[in-house]
């Protein structure tokens, strides 16, 4: 562990584990969510099918009315039973796939609120992780302050561009610019592998799962609610037909 203080860590390792669960039960909801839109899209394929055989069997229909005497013959009219039938579905079927369009609606934006809570409460944690880090660490490397102090303020310049780098400044077509050189402390930096996170660093680290902006917060503050004012007055006829 990179965090030494046993109460920091302790107190940090159950801020992580709630965000977990919290992160668990936003990855659940948006599981949901995406089954209700895939279900609103097979909705809607139904609905056409039936429309295409409703429109098949009107054809049928008026081509056997053809062939009768005027009289409509028990053919004709399950063809006719049938034409109405998938037009009465088809018609139910796109009222409710409307119904769940609506609420996907509804449940994205309320997963774009809690993504953004658990985005913010990540930061907020990641911030806390490194200053504890640091508050481990950084009497550790106070003890080298004395000697980089005497360094500062006595060593020649040369010696202080040896450990903290340089620019050398060049003019070219009546611009100058400066090509900065590292000092050693940068290099020995760079060259020098990285530790690797202990288990709350890469709990932390972790990318929340993808999900796009919904329309309606492209909106200002009175579209929205004017609009979603309109949403629940649709929802509520479709519900209550």
């Amino acid at each position: 562990m990179h965090i030494q203080n046993p109460t920091t860590q302790t107190r940090l390792a159950a801020a992580v584990a709630e965000l977990a669960e919290r992160q668990s039960a936003f990855e659940h909801a948006l599981d949901a969510w995406q089954q209700l839109t895939s279900q609103t899209t097979r909705r809607e394929h139904t609905a056409a099918a039936l429309r295409m055989e409703a429109e098949q069997a009107r054809k049928d229909c008026r081509q056997a009315m053809r062939s009768t005497l005027g009289i409509p013959t028990k053919a004709v009219r399950e063809l006719k039973h049938k034409e109405m039938a998938n037009l009465e579905l088809a018609e139910e079927t796109l009222k409710i796939a409307e119904e769940e369009k609506i609420q996907a609606e509804i449940q994205h934006e309320a997963l774009f609120e809690q993504r953004k809570a658990l985005a913010e409460a990540r930061d907020a944690l990641q911030r806390q992780y490194w200053d504890a880090v640091l508050d481990d660490h950084l009497p550790q490397w106070g003890e080298q302050l004395p000697v980089l102090t005497l360094l500062l303020t006595q060593a020649p310049p040369a010696c202080i561009e040896r450990v903290f780098g340089c620019a050398d400044w060049h003019r070219e077509e009546e611009q100058v610019h400066a090509v900065l050189k590292p000092g050693a402390l940068q290099q020995m930096l760079c060259s020098a592998s990285p530790a690797a996170p202990d288990a709350l660093l890469a709990r932390l680290n972790q990318p929340l799962p993808p999900l796009a902006t919904p329309p309606l917060q492209q909106h200002n503050v009175i579209a929205r609610q004017r609009y979603q004012a309109q949403r629940d007055a649709q929802y509520q006829a479709l519900i209550n037909r």
